[in-house]
């Protein structure tokens, strides 16, 4: 029995992929391997930043002097902008586009060399799963590309436009998902909030979480990053009808200033995501917002940076992914003057130090209240359990490993660093 063993890097949307492989696979009989040598290597990859792609030539490295007689495969978004690099680094043997994921086991079966399968991106892959790594949660991918055109944004090079996945599809494997014991369906996608307008008859995101919402084994379905300006009414009052919808969500900032927001061609302004995030907490009860914020965007100035500061305050966010302006060839944004790096290093700092006290204060509103908890892994060594409220809060409580993937009901008594920290309102541990 060959062993093969897998590497993902980057965003949801990888993830999934990954499992999806990992399944077909399995299913010809290979075994996983987590950590010793394998016959094949995996490597799913990203290029969001040029960090990303540093990253990927460490993993290839590394997995090649682990693995010195293994076939090492690299697939990803990093090959859909840079395949001839990917295909000339020493110990790389095979290559595969995002489209050709689906395709791996019969390129594996039939052996290096065979025929580049050819690739739409017209039309959703056929990627399935029927599980997922982890207790409690999985994520499912409902659509692939995106129709914006960020300055900076490397992705929608690498995925192309939208496309949607069949309705019927993503209920019948949120049922899968859910006969398996997973607890919170986690809808994933590049341009989640543009599902569905690209099918006939046309849908939106509000058609799949009333698809889902009435599978019984599924406690919760959680949204991940989603636009601004792809929340719509109609979303917002499906998640207060919907039950099983937490009441959060992952909108991108990047950046606070209507000046900077127009040289990334985001499609709205410092005051529109102000006013959406005030109606989603008038609408939503106990929402809760984590979003993206880049620092040192090409011809930010200090007040600019100010400006998001503001912004990150006047929101309120319970998470922030900060990040520092990565050049990436290929973007609009790639001819712009970059700031010198001492001052990216420096706005960089600042951001994490500002957001994270903003964070942390915005989680201790919630000492007191007592939240459900999805028991996503336990805390070897320290008897703790440890998981996410519907808010997307990591709680720490005591426990036992019989409870992983199950909820509990905790209330919030403190804080440990950045988590929040619990007791259990059953009495028990």
């Amino acid at each position: 029995m060959k062993k093969v063993r897998f590497l993902t890097l980057g965003c949801k949307v990888n993830q999934y992929e990954t499992q999806a492989m990992r399944e077909s696979l399995l299913a010809q009989g290979f075994s996983e391997e987590k950590n010793g040598p394998a016959d094949v290597v995996v490597i799913n990859t990203c290029t969001v930043t040029e960090a990303a792609d540093r990253e990927n030539r460490y993993w290839i490295r590394r997995l090649r002097r682990e693995n010195p007689q293994a076939r090492i495969v690299v697939t990803g978004c990093w090959v859909e902008r840079d395949r001839k690099e990917v295909e000339a680094l020493p110990g790389v043997d095979e290559v595969l586009f995002n489209r050709e994921k689906q395709n791996l086991a019969d390129r594996l079966l039939a052996g290096c060399g065979t025929p580049e399968i050819q690739r739409s991106r017209t039309e959703y892959d056929s990627l399935r799963i029927s599980s997922f790594p982890g207790a409690g949660r999985a994520f499912l991918k409902i659509q692939d590309g995106c129709n914006h055109a960020c300055s900076f944004c490397k992705v929608v090079l690498a995925r192309g436009r939208f496309r949607s996945r069949a309705l019927s599809e993503i209920a019948e494997e949120a049922m899968r998902l859910g006969k398996a014991g997973f607890r919170e369906i986690v809808l994933t996608g590049i341009q989640l909030g543009a599902y569905g307008l690209d099918l006939e008859p046309r849908l939106n995101l509000v058609s799949v979480l009333e698809a889902l919402n009435p599978i019984l084994e599924i406690e919760r379905i959680r949204l991940s990053s989603i636009e601004p300006t792809d929340i719509k009414p109609e979303l917002i009052e499906a998640m207060t009808r919907l039950p099983k919808v937490c009441p959060q969500l992952h909108v991108p900032l990047q950046s606070g200033d209507c000046e900077i927001l127009k040289r990334m061609n985001r499609r709205y302004d410092g005051p529109f995501y102000r006013d959406l995030v005030v109606t989603l907490r008038r609408e939503i009860p106990d929402f809760c917002l984590s979003m993206d914020v880049m620092a040192g965007f090409p011809g930010e100035e200090e007040l600019h940076f100010q400006n998001t500061l503001s912004l990150i305050d006047e929101t309120r966010p319970i998470r922030v992914h900060a990040f520092p302006y990565s050049r990436r060839l290929g973007t609009r944004a790639a001819s712009f003057d970059d700031l010198p790096q001492t001052l990216l290093r420096e706005r960089m700092n600042r951001l994490l130090a500002f957001s994270g006290g903003v964070v942390r204060r915005e989680k201790e509103k919630f000492i007191g209240g007592r939240f459900s908890v999805l028991v996503e892994s336990d805390r070897s060594g320290d008897g703790r359990l440890e998981g996410h409220t519907p808010h997307y809060l990591k709680v720490l409580f005591p426990g036992s490993r019989e409870e992983v993937g199950k909820s509990v009901s905790v209330k919030l008594v403190g804080m440990e660093e950045n988590h929040l920290v619990g007791i259990r309102e059953d009495g028990l541990g």
